[in-house]
């Protein structure tokens, strides 16, 4: 079952909470590591399979609810793949961190290999 109402007081510090955010559940595959979070302007990027396929995915936490939603649970904004890679060099990243996560998009590494 998907999270609700992520929203203004869901716990962003807490990267375990974010993870557990799958929705929807018959299109995302593991949230395999928050990339990046920035706790002033509350969103998160993560690292995640959509459709089989390794993407970020990301999502604000405000109001009370969030965005985006569906159906009143939680969801990932899927980065389209001619994005992604910019976005990723854009984010104040560790140069090893960053390079796994170059490598995941890629399709070098697996999802898992990123905890």
């Amino acid at each position: 079952m998907g999270i609700k109402n992520a929203g203004k007081d869901f716990p962003l510090d807490d990267n375990n909470k974010i993870l557990e955010i799958n929705s929807p559940q018959e299109s995302v595959g593991g949230v395999y590591a928050v990339v990046y979070k920035n706790l002033s302007d509350r969103y998160a990027i993560v690292a995640m399979d959509w459709d089989g396929k390794p993407h970020l995915g990301i999502r604000w936490f405000w109001s009370s609810m969030g965005n985006p939603v569906s159906r009143e649970y939680s969801t990932w904004f899927v980065v389209p793949t001619s994005l992604s890679r910019n976005m990723l060099f854009g984010l104040p990243l560790d140069h090893e961190f960053s390079r796994k996560i170059d490598d995941f998009l890629a399709g070098k590494i697996k999802g898992t290999e990123l905890k």
